[in-house]
């Protein structure tokens, strides 16, 4: 498997405080049958986190400790970007890194607050030369008032990635509904652990891979944790199914994720 969204670089966001935390993280995202993790630490203009050349360092360090260790994991250079106006104006400028080097970027929104304006600012990026890969998009309000949002960025050229946990209900019912619904539509594209720590929010993924795999069939849950991230990280342009229009069912059962 790959973990495309995971901040297991030590002291340079808010995820792993320290080197041996990274070390335990990665012994961790072994186990779990994880061979590469996209290294996402947070682009934030409101925080000091580091940028640029002072992760592409850690990065290479940690690598080189990894085999040192006799630990089988790659961990890839990326960021996740904290969407503002400012940002996408300027990101021809930002000192931040792709997916992989690639034409990706994963890029977050502020929870309670997503633009109803989602898929024209999917579209601004794709004119700056960008694939914008929407983080976390269940644990939007937004999304969950209107899934149809997704279906719309979709169809203006984003990914979606959605968080293991939150597949098997670790994040709550109603954002496993959600999932549930997106899954159902086609509306998802990639699967990762935006782990933080190697105690509170870890890098686990397999039990979510065996809900896929049982419910959606192997193939399926393949791409979502392993050859979508895959093709991001060469760079290549991903097949994905055509997604389906949620259609809001009317009388008991309104909406899946309201049961």
């Amino acid at each position: 498997m790959i973990d495309i969204h995971c901040h297991i670089l030590p002291g340079v966001d808010d995820g792993s405080k320290d080197l041996e935390e990274s070390l335990e993280m990665a012994k961790i995202a072994h186990s779990e049958g994880i061979k590469k993790i996209i290294n996402t630490s947070h682009y934030h203009p409101s925080f000091e986190y580091e940028t640029g050349e002072v992760v592409l360092e850690k990065l290479n360090s940690f690598n080189k400790l990894l085999k040192e260790k006799n630990i089988d994991l790659e961990v890839i250079v990326g960021n996740e970007l904290y969407y503002t106006p400012d940002i996408i104006e300027e990101i021809e400028h930002l000192d931040f890194n792709t997916m992989g080097n690639s034409k990706h970027i994963l890029i977050e929104f502020p929870p309670l607050n997503v633009p109803q304006n989602l898929a024209d600012i999917v579209y601004e990026i794709k004119l700056k030369g960008y694939t914008p890969i929407l983080a976390h998009v269940e644990r939007y309000a937004r999304i969950e008032d209107n899934p149809n949002l997704i279906y719309d960025c979709i169809k203006e050229g984003a990914l979606i990635q959605i968080n293991a946990s939150s597949i098997i209900g670790k994040n709550g019912k109603e954002t496993k509904n959600l999932c549930t619904l997106l899954l159902d539509h086609s509306m998802v594209h990639l699967v990762g652990s935006d782990a933080h720590s190697a105690t509170r929010r870890r890098p686990l993924m397999r039990e979510s891979y065996d809900y896929i795999r049982s419910n959606y069939g192997k193939d399926y849950a393949d791409d979502l944790f392993s050859r979508n991230a895959n093709s991001i990280i060469e760079n290549e342009e991903l097949e994905i199914p055509n997604p389906e229009k949620y259609i809001e069912k009317k009388g008991f059962f309104t909406k899946l994720f309201k049961r």
